[in-house]
């Protein structure tokens, strides 16, 4: 068995699952909508700002928080913002997913920094 063989195949069964083409079709979608693309652009770029912050140890910024909430209620009304983030959700969960799984077989071997 080659390895490289089998990343190659689970790419492209990635490339032609359902959640990758939906998301391709809502990104499409966006991308011919400005105010939709600008609405996805600006909520993404908060919600990563807050996870950064969050990873470095800052502590939780409610502000930033609502103002995430209030972006995300502003998307709900508009179909195609809306329809993107859920097709965008479903497929990094996918990717999360695999990545866990891959992560978990080799655990072992990349645990270097465990007890003696």
């Amino acid at each position: 068995m080659n390895i490289y063989d089998k990343a190659h195949d689970l790419a492209k069964a990635l490339n032609n699952s359902d959640e990758y083409r939906a998301f391709l079709a809502a990104k499409q979608a966006v991308d011919a909508d400005e105010q939709a693309k600008t609405m996805v652009h600006n909520f993404i770029l908060k919600q990563m700002e807050i996870e950064y912050e969050m990873m470095s140890g800052k502590p939780e910024d409610k502000d930033k928080i609502e103002q995430l909430q209030k972006m995300y209620d502003l998307i709900a009304y508009n179909a195609k913002a809306h329809d993107f983030l859920q097709a965008h959700m479903r497929f990094q969960r996918i990717i999360a997913d695999v990545y866990k799984i891959i992560g978990d077989s080799v655990a072992e071997g990349l645990d270097l920094f465990a007890k003696a």
